[in-house]
């Protein structure tokens, strides 16, 4: 039984209950989304739009769980967002070896895919959800220590359940017809 199994299982004895956490509304600097973030929790906003996307993450104060937010407001004309997702989860560059999983993310298309590593002799659980809003893709991913899963997979799960594209500052590109490739659905 995993460690954080055991401490589980004592406190359930016991009849210990962990506090509820509590949330904040969180709305990104460019207006594109929001969603609740436990109090307390770091937020590294500091946004570079580079070709139309930037990243932002969210950290307890031990700085070992992780959930982080990309936005891709550069999306061509013509688009695929199959071949898009397929191309950004599975590929070598993603640093996880993973297939994804076709699904449905607040009735838009995503994928998604769950795994599993290790780090500094500690294992870690995570996951993500890429979807397609129409207009831009966003990309949710998360991770903890294994020692932690009960209590952050229910953290996780409200921070998805409580995600929120807006209408915000889109990033626009315009390309002349012909000049890039294009990807053809």
């Amino acid at each position: 039984m995993p460690s954080g199994d055991i401490v589980s299982w004592i406190k359930s004895c016991f009849g210990i209950r962990e506090k509820p956490t509590q949330f904040r509304k969180f709305t990104d600097g460019m207006g594109n989304f929001e969603m609740l973030v436990p109090e307390g929790w770091k937020c590294d906003e500091d946004i570079a739009v580079v070709e139309g996307k930037y990243t932002i993450s969210f950290q307890p104060p031990n700085g070992l769980s992780q959930f982080t937010v990309s936005i891709d407001a550069q999306i061509p004309e013509k688009f695929s967002f199959q071949k898009y997702a397929k191309s950004e989860l599975e590929s070598p560059a993603s640093g996880i070896f993973t297939p994804v999983t076709k699904s449905v993310f607040h009735k838009m298309p995503a994928f998604v895919r769950e795994y599993r590593y290790q780090s500094g002799g500690r294992a870690f659980f995570g996951g993500g959800v890429m979807f397609f809003t129409g207009r831009m893709v966003f990309s949710l991913t998360w991770s903890a220590p294994e020692s932690h899963k009960k209590t952050m997979e229910r953290i996780f799960a409200d921070m998805k359940k409580s995600f929120l594209p807006r209408p915000g500052f889109l990033i626009h590109r315009t390309i002349p017809p012909g000049l890039i490739g294009r990807d053809e659905a």
